[in-house]
């Protein structure tokens, strides 16, 4: 590593960017595939959810999930992917995406990121 490294390479890492780049979508993929399932085991029944499936009150309802996802899955992404073998770091970034999602959930689930204000105006106009 350089004396003084420069802000890219701070970020990025000393590896190859298309690894990095790729290994995050990998894990944007599947946090968002974990996601869509969590929304179709939604329930229906609870009076804070829409009867009919919204994609714009899902991501109301999940905004401060994704984020902490997407930021989730780059930090840990980039404090690995130097370190573990590519034939190996698929499957963590599979993990990763996965995990990284699920503990957005878990925090959601104990009232940390939650958005109810926001998702409830989005469902009174989804009523109307």
């Amino acid at each position: 590593m350089k004396k003084y490294p420069d802000f890219a390479s701070v970020l990025l890492g000393n590896g190859p960017i298309g690894f990095f780049c790729g290994y995050v979508v990998i894990a944007i993929i599947c946090a968002v595939i974990s996601l869509l399932i969590e929304v179709n085991n939604r329930q229906i029944d609870s009076t804070s959810t829409p009867v009919k499936l919204s994609y714009k009150f899902m991501l109301a309802h999940n905004v401060l999930r994704i984020i902490v996802s997407f930021l989730l899955v780059t930090i840990t992404v980039r404090a690995l992917y130097e370190y573990i073998p590519p034939e190996w770091m698929i499957f963590v970034s599979i993990g990763v995406g996965a995990g990284a999602d699920r503990l957005a959930l878990l925090f959601k689930n104990f009232g940390l990121l939650t958005t109810n204000k926001l998702a409830a105006k989005v469902a009174e106009r989804l009523d109307k």
